[in-house]
């Protein structure tokens, strides 16, 4: 968190953000209108996207902006419109921007940074996503350092970078108050042109990976039909889920809580299945690793309806999404009534939501 966000109050850094990502998007600059030392581009979904190399760049904040050595923002390197319009997020990280912490490196670095990565499904969709490009450009082996976020040290982003291969790099991690310099910078176009919403090229390379983390697990059981519990987690908890789960494991569903497994386990267990049903959330994020054959049924909260994102993952993946809304407000226990999209638990109504799992078990059969 940045002191911008830590000192201001919301209303003062949206307006300090407004004023602030004018000013970065008039200074920004395409990557082909920069000076660099090395770049390499690679067509996903007749797509280009690149890695480079820039001399003397510049990093900050946990989003990851990127400066070239006339401190120009690059565009292509984040995703731009997106965080340029997060206005109290800009205000957050640059209101207090004179006073940042700096830090020079010497290594072959590569910035591994993306809007809100310490969240699971942004670290899969729009985080990881960048060393598939950089492997496939073959840049990989010239890397010493991955720069981070200081709060993506997690047990998934640890595992994740051992699945990829990144596990004997150097991490350099940086805070919201952090710009660091590097001498020799790495640097690859961002993934994905819009935030939760994974291009086909991803889903495919995560199915890849899958397929083979799966073979490599072939005596290790993974149920076909699963439910994804949300049992770890602080808030959007399911009030009645022994109800619900009494009613599915009738069905055949097995009850898995995500977190209490390896990704590794995650991911194939994402390949194998037929059927998942999950709370809408991170947990549901390893469904980019299924085959065309999987179905999902989401439960989706009135509040915080996430129909668009899922129903698109699903697409690319060559799956099916059906969801149950909770319209209820009564099944609603709210804490914080200044947070009411984030900050509540709820109960489902098990009759309503049994009419829907009919019409999704009877789907494809």
């Amino acid at each position: 968190m940045g002191l911008g966000n830590k000192l201001l109050s919301g209303k003062i850094r949206n307006k300090i953000g407004i004023i602030l990502s004018k000013k970065l998007e008039k200074n920004a600059v395409s990557i082909k209108d920069i000076e660099t030392e090395k770049f390499q581009t690679i067509k996903y979904d007749d797509k280009e996207h690149f890695v480079c190399k820039i001399k003397d760049g510049y990093v900050y904040s946990s989003f990851g902006f990127i400066f070239d050595n006339k401190k120009r923002l690059i565009k292509e390197a984040i995703a731009f419109e997106y965080c340029l319009s997060l206005k109290h997020e800009i205000g957050g990280k640059f209101a207090f921007y004179k006073l940042r912490k700096r830090k020079t490196i010497k290594n072959n670095s590569f910035s591994l940074q993306s809007a809100w990565n310490l969240s699971f499904a942004h670290w899969l969709f729009e985080t990881l996503p960048r060393l598939f490009i950089l492997k496939d450009i073959g840049l990989n082996d010239e890397i010493d350092a991955l720069i981070l976020g200081d709060s993506c040290s997690k047990k998934f982003h640890n595992e994740s970078l051992s699945i990829f291969g990144f596990d004997n790099k150097k991490i350099i991690y940086i805070s919201d108050e952090t710009e660091i310099k590097s001498d020799n910078m790495y640097i690859s176009s961002h993934p994905s042109s819009h935030i939760m919403k994974p291009p086909k090229w991803i889903c495919q390379k995560y199915n890849k990976l899958a397929e083979e983390l799966f073979k490599k697990n072939y005596d290790k059981h993974f149920p076909k039909k699963v439910y994804l519990q949300r049992k770890n987690v602080k808030t959007r908890k399911l009030l009645n889920e022994n109800e619900l789960i009494e009613l599915i494991s009738k069905y055949g569903y097995e009850i898995i809580c995500p977190e209490e497994n390896s990704l590794e386990f995650q991911f194939c267990l994402a390949y194998n299945a037929d059927k998942i049903i999950s709370i809408v959330g991170s947990g549901l994020a390893t469904v980019v690793c299924s085959k065309n054959t999987v179905s999902v049924l989401g439960i989706e909260p009135y509040i915080r309806p996430e129909y668009e994102n899922w129903s698109f993952i699903l697409e690319q993946v060559g799956g099916k999404y059906y969801y149950y809304t909770e319209e209820n407000e009564k099944n609603f226990k709210f804490h914080n009534i200044h947070n009411k999209n984030n900050d509540f638990d709820f109960y489902i109504d098990i009759n309503k939501f049994e009419e829907q799992l009919k019409l999704f078990e009877n789907y494809n059969q």
